[in-house]
């Protein structure tokens, strides 16, 4: 007595699944235009060591659940810079580069990667 899936069901299940996650992604996107402000971006910048407030680290989740290919990362170079690269999402192809804006510092560069996700959200 097997609770096998019929093909049809699988196809049901899965839809619903995207849904459910379209519906959070659209609450979630709406929760954080609804606390973005300069104060916000400010907190992240200045970073201090300190645990951020809950709006920031909501926002800072949002960022590390987005779609590999939707994601940045800091890339170090030769000359000691930093610069910011966004992932193909296909093994064997390598990053490539978002931009030619070079950062002195990792915090800089971090930082950065947060104002691409900031225009991100607030572009869609």
């Amino acid at each position: 007595m097997g609770t096998q899936m019929s093909m049809a069901d699988e196809d049901r299940q899965f839809n619903r699944d995207q849904q459910v996650r379209a519906h959070f992604d659209r609450m979630t996107r709406a929760y954080l235009l609804s606390v973005l402000d300069d104060e916000l971006i400010e907190e992240h910048r200045a970073g201090n060591g300190r645990h951020p407030s809950e709006p920031l680290a909501r926002l800072l989740a949002w960022c590390q659940r987005r779609p590999l290919t939707e994601q940045y990362a800091v890339k170090a170079e030769a000359d000691g810079a930093f610069r910011l690269v966004c992932f193909s999402g296909r093994r064997g192809q390598p990053p490539h580069y978002i931009g030619d804006e070079r950062y002195a510092t990792l915090q800089e560069a971090r930082h950065g990667a947060f104002l691409r996700h900031v225009k991100d959200l607030t572009e869609t």
